[in-house]
């Protein structure tokens, strides 16, 4: 069976889906490439990846190139915890302020303008890192007036005491619509789908698969994940509770109204439909199954 070249973003957000993955506990015929979600998008764009977790608004804007893989995400229905507007000052006072944004983030980027135009009676003016590190850049005459830290980072500096105004997007987003919001999505670029269906197929249920390993022992992705970050096992297991990873009917309304937001916005050229990896694959899916898999509901 061919070998699916599968991006994971560097962050403990993934960790339940990948950590079983690479240690061996759920097979699937995968070469996994990681990095930041900027660098992965611009990968599974030039075709360097077959599949890959992805900012939601890669889809937004490519949608014609993607298919999503059914039941999976990374998003939140209330507070996220690693996607946060850390400021200097109470969050309405920041119109006209400079407001630093990581490099590493698209999705969140686009999120934050759509809140702050609510939030705000006038822009702020948005900069971006253009190196990883904001923890550096958060003191000295230069320090910004407020900082959008993601992942790992934004766990690292959540306490940061110069910065104590927090905004949590994902709460942020629940509060504006009621709705959970979807970071990240995997999704499968329509040529490999067409290239190599079986091999597509099994590793979009290794990733299943892999998702209900992990939930199924929460223990040990706390412990694993807090070795990684030096944060406290109980932490991170209040961390991940807080996240989701179906992507449900709601999640997928949540997703469909980001993209009505940010194309109303001119970000996105229009509101794209939702098309999956599926009903199509689903004989390859047979096919490629290995018996520890057929337990996995795909759709």
């Amino acid at each position: 069976m061919s070998e699916v070249r599968l991006g994971r973003i560097s962050y403990v957000n993934v960790l339940p889906i990948y950590e079983p993955i690479e240690s061996g506990a759920v097979p699937g015929p995968l070469s996994v490439v990681a990095g930041p979600p900027a660098e992965l998008n611009a990968a599974l764009r030039a075709g360097g990846l077959d599949m890959s977790a992805a900012s939601s608004i890669e889809y937004g804007r490519h949608p014609e190139r993607y298919l999503l893989l059914p039941d999976l995400c990374i998003g939140s229905s209330g507070p996220v915890g690693s996607v946060l507007l850390l400021s200097r000052l109470p969050v309405p006072d920041l119109a006209g302020r400079r407001v630093l944004v990581s490099a590493e983030t698209h999705t969140s980027a686009v999120l934050l303008r759509l809140l702050l135009e609510r939030l705000l009676p006038a822009p702020a003016c948005f900069v971006t890192a253009a190196t990883p590190g904001l923890g550096t850049r958060l003191a000295g005459d230069e320090a910004p007036d407020a900082v959008l830290a993601i992942g790992d980072e934004a766990l690292a500096l959540a306490a940061h005491p110069a910065y104590p105004y927090r905004l949590d997007l994902g709460e942020a987003w629940r509060d504006l619509t009621g709705l959970p919001f979807v970071f990240g999505v995997w999704l499968a670029r329509r040529e490999s789908a067409l290239e190599k269906p079986a091999a597509m197929a099994a590793a979009a249920l290794a990733l299943l698969a892999a998702r209900d390993f992990s939930a199924a022992r929460p223990e040990r992705i706390s412990r694993l994940a807090a070795a990684r970050t030096g944060l406290t096992e109980e932490a991170m297991a209040a961390y991940f509770r807080g996240l989701v990873f179906s992507l449900g009917e709601r999640e997928q309304a949540g997703l469909a109204r980001f993209f009505e937001l940010a194309a109303a916005a001119g970000i996105i050229a229009a509101v794209p439909p939702l098309d999956f990896l599926g009903a199509a694959s689903r004989r390859a899916y047979a096919r490629a199954m290995k018996p520890g898999f057929r337990s996995v509901a795909l759709l």
